[in-house]
């Protein structure tokens, strides 16, 4: 067959592969959304500050905002924050980027005999640690800009455990 998949085998093995992949995605999507959220949150805010716009302009405004489209690494850079911070998020930029654009390739088909298990495993904690690690100050961001109570140091302790245990165990 050629270019074609022509292996759909299923097993127990691959779906919990197949499932674990898709846990980490769904939390490397969460991060970049935030990412895009607060950006967009964060110039509206600015912008409803610095300007007296009419009220169809701030129907123009608000409709370009929400449409256009930015990169995680722009909305990153459009925080401003101190540079400890913005290098756990660009980490978590990274890693996230390696998730939605790099893991999965080659693992079409039956996965028993292609994939060492350990190998995935070890990879999918490092990045999903990585977005968690990002994740977490978006998060707290977020919470600030919109006056929501932070989670307490006990619960923040283990946020990064949790989501990557969330991902890895079966």
């Amino acid at each position: 067959m050629g270019i074609f998949i022509d292996d759909f085998e299923r097993t127990e093995y691959s779906e919990q592969i197949h499932a674990m992949l898709g846990r980490a995605l769904i939390i490397a999507t969460r991060f970049d959304s935030m990412c895009d959220t607060l950006a967009k949150a964060y110039s509206l805010k600015q912008n409803l500050i610095i300007s007296a716009l009419s009220e169809e302009e701030w129907g123009k405004f608000v409709k370009n905002l929400i449409s256009k489209f930015t990169t995680l690494n722009n909305n990153i850079n459009s925080f401003k924050l101190p540079n400890e911070i913005s290098k756990i998020l660009h980490k978590a930029r990274k890693s996230r980027n390696e998730i939605a654009h790099s893991v999965t390739k080659g693992l079409e088909g039956c996965l028993d005999i292609r994939l060492k298990h350990e190998d995935l495993i070890k990879t999918l904690k490092k990045l999903v640690g990585d977005i968690a690690d990002g994740d977490m100050f978006i998060s707290i961001l977020i919470s600030k800009f919109n006056g929501d109570p932070i989670l307490n140091q006990q619960s923040l302790s283990t946020y990064k455990d949790e989501i990557i245990n969330w991902v890895i165990d079966p």
